[in-house]
């Protein structure tokens, strides 16, 4: 073995500088394009599992990170503690046990049990199919970076260029998982095809460490020209902030966005795609957005989005705005990192805080926020921290920053007081104009920091309280969602709000009566199927999947069978327990026992459930205003119909503001040869029916003849001719096709 300086060098000679470059470049791309290709990819596979909940992706991503983190610190050992050559074994061996594992997929005998926090069991589920070969991965950048600064090129002084390099791979492959791979491969297709690129990802580690074999361990690292000195535990922990808030912010973020469209990976991926753009961005030699700029651009940015924070439609506007916020703010965070990172000697120790960082930031927002809040008021949070790390030479707040913080909070308090006296809505125009006002005095905050982000957080909060209009007498908060119930009017109408949608809720009269409202009015496409297939005869047996408020409870007969299957516990005590709502019991008085409820996703406690027994299947599950992918699949379509009885029907709410669901329904039903209906109450006619919400719901049956025999009413017509498309699956599904950009 050659061990000199000089026979290192001439081995550097021989081999090429340039031909080192591409070798450990393209093995840090690789690496990265693995790690951010199996994160969508399993979390797409786990989701039906849970229910199509956002917190599926927010809880995945946490594991991620902080498997990341165990990579760092993995890397960071090698280098302390081993020498050159011993770490080239250990590594390689770890990645040749790490591929024993593979392919990946959800490992067998792994069913979430009612008892069991859905958060912890996802961990459990992911450490157990994926945790190995991510592990394996993700010591990829940081050891390889380090390995590159002793080989002796001209470039080995500042290796964190190649940083740069591996961000750019995990963009090129979280904008391929959804344009190229989710469209075109089935989820096991995918597995194969990253079990390919982890064995070339092997083969480039190994011709990494065939060139640094050659080099010394004795050989020093090149100077550092602008080195800081030694790190203290001060810039470290300003390497932790400054990852972590970026890292909550993403997390915030793609929750806002996904809540009412639907937790799917082209929404997981657009904000992930963006932070790691702003870290290739930051970490290039040249950076393509100046620092400067970011710094500049970050305070405007944020303003705009806090005046209009309360609004989402049109989606092609304000999810938009919300993006570019979140990629303005960690585009200053990371050149902020940049800016403050150290030497080549401490450059595994770097990665491993920032890493730690992410990791807080991350598991704050998806772990810690669900049991101390119960609004989503980690999002808001994390812009008002985003807004005190602006690099300033001012950064302590003052008495004039409390006192227009304190104007800010007394005036749109009392702009909703005075609208509300007046009769006008107050998220109509009048508080966001007092928004608007304001955003533009707490812009004038911006050279402080703390300041302006006391004003941010203010008008945040505020705003939020200005714009409610009903009184809210609950929150709370699960693995699934936000929820509240407000009352407002007269006569009284109390409603279940999950995220930013109402599911429905009771009137009540002043002689204490009460009806369902929203969707379950006695004019809604749904009742009126119901009443017509009891028409037929006694003891219906009904399922619906979904429980809300109970509303649907309304609609049942004595001796008929009814059963409801709910994924959420806390909806089960909203409705039947809470005693906000009397839906399920002072409806069904007449009947001799409750409507029984199983817990669990429908698509696994429906297995359960004998084939042919039900009359109606009703299929009612949302998440704020989003349908769960996974009940919208071909194969759950055959799943409900299974249960069908011959006569049976099935019907489908696909009610949503962003999403046009019925061509997709219409591709699986002309392809299963079944026959349907579109129903449509259309505009509501508050004389006849003043607490019904417009909604769309699909009927499909059998055969055409079953449909004939109910003879609905107008409200019912021909579904839509499906358009081109592929038919959606469980392992294939295409968002763009169906997103309402205009809105």
């Amino acid at each position: 073995m050659w061990e000199s300086d000089g026979l290192a060098a001439s081995d550097a000679t021989v081999t090429g500088d340039g031909a080192q470059l591409w070798l450990f470049t393209a093995t840090i791309f690789v690496g990265a394009t693995l790690l951010f290709l199996v994160q969508p990819l399993f979390a797409k596979m786990v989701l039906p599992l849970l229910g199509g909940s956002p917190s599926v992706w927010n809880t995945a991503l946490v594991f991620f990170q902080a498997v990341l983190l165990a990579g760092y610190g993995y890397a960071h050992w090698l280098m302390r503690w081993l020498g050159q050559r011993n770490q080239i074994i250990v590594h390689v061996c770890v990645l040749a046990m790490a591929a024993l594992v593979l392919p990946i997929g959800v490992a067998s005998g792994w069913r979430p049990h009612a008892g069991t926090p859905p958060a912890l069991w996802l961990l459990g589920l992911l450490t157990v199919s994926v945790g190995a070969p991510f592990f394996a991965v993700s010591a990829t950048a940081p050891l390889i970076q380090r390995w590159f600064a002793r080989t002796g090129h001209p470039h080995a002084h500042d290796p964190y260029f190649l940083y740069s390099a591996s961000n750019l791979g995990s963009v090129l492959a979280l904008l391929a998982f959804p344009f190229v791979l989710e469209p075109t491969l089935s989820s096991h297709a995918q597995s194969i095809v990253w079990s390919m690129g982890f064995g070339v990802l092997t083969v480039c580690i190994f011709g990494c460490g065939a060139v640094v074999w050659r080099c010394t361990d004795a050989m020093s690292s090149p100077p550092w020209p602008h080195a800081m000195e030694r790190p203290n535990w001060r810039h470290r922990a300003t390497w932790m902030v400054y990852a972590a808030v970026p890292s909550a912010l993403l997390l915030g973020v793609t929750t806002h966005i996904s809540t009412d469209i639907a937790a799917a990976p082209l929404l997981w991926v657009v904000p992930l795609t963006l932070y790691l753009l702003t870290f290739a961005i930051a970490f290039a030699r040249r950076p393509l957005i100046p620092h400067w700029v970011a710094v500049r651009a970050m305070p405007l940015a944020l303003v705009a989005l806090v005046a209009l924070f309360a609004w989402r439609e049109p989606i092609g506007v304000f999810l938009p705005l919300h993006l570019l916020v979140f990629f303005v703010i960690a585009l200053m965070c990371h050149g902020e990192l940049v800016r403050r990172r150290p030497g080549v000697e401490s450059l595994t120790e770097f990665y491993l805080f920032l890493s730690l960082g992410g990791v807080i930031g991350g598991a704050f927002i998806a772990l810690c926020a669900p049991v101390l809040f119960n609004t989503v008021f980690e999002y808001p949070l994390s812009l008002t921290l985003a807004a005190a790390l602006l690099p300033s030479a001012s950064p302590r707040a003052n008495r004039g920053d409390v006192i227009l913080a304190l104007v800010v909070l007394a005036v749109l308090v009392g702009g909703k007081i005075v609208a509300s006296g007046l009769g006008w809505q107050p998220n109509t125009f009048v508080v966001p104009g007092i928004c608007a006002v304001f955003a533009l005095v707490v812009f004038a905050r911006q050279t402080r920091p703390f300041g302006f982000a006391l004003c941010v957080g203010v008008l945040l909060v505020s705003s939020a309280y200005a714009l409610t209009s009903s009184e809210v007498l609950w929150r709370g908060r699960s693995f699934f969602g936000v929820y509240r119930i407000s009352e407002s009017g007269d006569p009284t109408n109390r409603s279940l709000v999950h995220g930013t949608t109402n599911h429905g809720g009771q009137l009540m009269a002043a002689n204490g009566d009460i009806s369902p409202t929203a969707y379950y009015t006695s004019s809604s496409p749904v009742t009126e199927v119901l009443a017509t297939v009891q028409a037929r005869s006694v003891g219906q047996r009904v399922g619906v999947v979904g429980l809300g408020s109970g509303a649907l409870a309304c609609y049942r007969r004595a001796g008929d069978t009814w059963r409801f299957f709910e994924i959420d516990p806390l909806m089960v005590w909203v409705a039947a327990e809470s005693g906000h709502f009397d839906l399920m019991a002072r409806c069904t008085e007449s009947v001799s026992e409750a409507v029984p409820v199983v817990l669990g996703d429908a698509r696994l406690t429906l297995t359960e459930e004998p084939d042919g027994h039900l009359d109606v299947l009703v299929i009612d599950a949302f998440s704020s205003d989003a349908i769960p992918i996974h009940l919208l699949t071909r194969e759950a379509v055959v799943l409900y119909m299974d249960k069908l009885a011959a006569d049976g029907v099935l019907v489908m709410h696909i009610s949503n503001r962003f999403l046009n669901l019925t061509p997709v329904l219409a591709r699986i039903i002309e392809e299963l040869g079944y026959a349907a209906l579109r129903g449509s109450s259309g505009k509501i006619d508050r004389e006849i029916d003043p607490a019904g919400t417009r909604s769309v719901w699909v009927l499909i049956a059998r055969d055409q003849a079953v449909i004939d025999a109910l003879a609905l009413g107008e409200i019912w017509g021909p579904l839509e001719t499906p358009t081109d498309g592929r038919v959606w699956s469980d392992d294939f599904s295409n968002l763009l096709e169906v997103i309402r950009w205009t809105g």
